[in-house]
């Protein structure tokens, strides 16, 4: 037999006040980034739009989990099962409906504080020019004399790129590819991509420690933007697919995201922190 609607609506009215409220961004505002970020680092104002994002989904994960709850015998005893659920559901509707979700703008913010820092940071990079019969000549040479005898003598890119000056990192972005695919037969030529993404990565970190001191700072910089912006989508996608079930377990992972991220708490704008900042970009 269906469950009266109207009884839904009754039960899901007086149900938020037993012991578990269920809390909307009206009762508790999630984190409203602040405008006067706008002139500062833009490291910082990528860290800062990724922790409010953080603290937004933190309390819209608590509500959904909340009212969620109300499925419980022990908030309605009384209540048939049925009932219970239909109250659940329609609190889970309110919920998400009471959610000004404000991420997509925290995700704006991050990813104009990530373009600014790589506008910096982009000058320090080294570039393949194709047009450039000196670098084409030192590249080849970097490659012949360094980079190719050590992957003949069993090392790997781990080992070599750490070695490896300006010229040696052209060289790998030059020859890698064809090296890898080279030495695979036809079916195992899937596992090229991920060996040159590692070397991708390996080779940004190598680029960092060979970089004069203003350029480091501008890479370390733009990573750390990089970060703050990966993990910013990383929370908005993870709001969108967010129900009753799993919001406790994906809350949990946010914040251990949040730690390895670094944005796990807010950005202190006082003088000495941003002195700190500067010297952990220039160290």
């Amino acid at each position: 037999m269906p469950i009266d609607p109207y009884l839904v609506n009754r039960a899901a009215n007086e149900f938020p006040h037993v012991s578990r409220p269920v809390l909307t961004d009206r009762q508790s505002p999630h984190p409203v980034f602040p405008g006067r970020m706008s002139g500062t680092r833009p490291g910082l104002r990528a860290r800062s739009a990724a922790h409010a994002a953080l603290k937004a989904a933190e309390q819209h994960l608590t509500n959904i989990t909340n009212a969620g709850k109300y499925q419980n015998a022990e908030i309605a005893p009384d209540v048939l099962p049925e009932l219970r659920r239909e109250v659940a559901g329609r609190l889970t509707e309110r919920t998400r409906g009471q959610f000004d979700n404000p991420l997509t703008g925290f995700v704006r913010i991050a990813e104009q504080a990530h373009a600014d820092a790589e506008a910096v940071a982009e000058k320090y990079r080294p570039r393949l020019d194709p047009e450039s019969a000196t670098q084409l000549v030192r590249t080849d040479q970097a490659w012949n004399n360094h980079v190719r005898p050590m992957l003949e003598s069993g090392k790997g890119w781990d080992e070599i790129i750490p070695t490896l000056d300006t010229d040696g990192i052209l060289a790998a972005q030059r020859f890698a590819g064809g090296y890898e695919s080279g030495k695979r037969d036809r079916f195992s030529q899937n596992e090229v991509p991920s060996v040159l993404d590692g070397i991708q990565t390996m080779s940004a970190r190598r680029i960092v420690d060979i970089a004069p001191p203003e350029g480091r700072a501008a890479l370390r910089e733009a990573q750390d933007a990089a970060r703050a912006l990966d993990y910013t989508r990383n929370v908005a996608r993870i709001v969108s697919e967010t129900d009753t079930r799993n919001a406790a377990t994906l809350s949990i992972g946010l914040t251990r995201g949040a730690y390895q991220a670094g944005v796990q708490r807010p950005v202190d704008t006082s003088d000495e922190a941003l002195e700190a900042y500067a010297a952990e970009l220039a160290g």
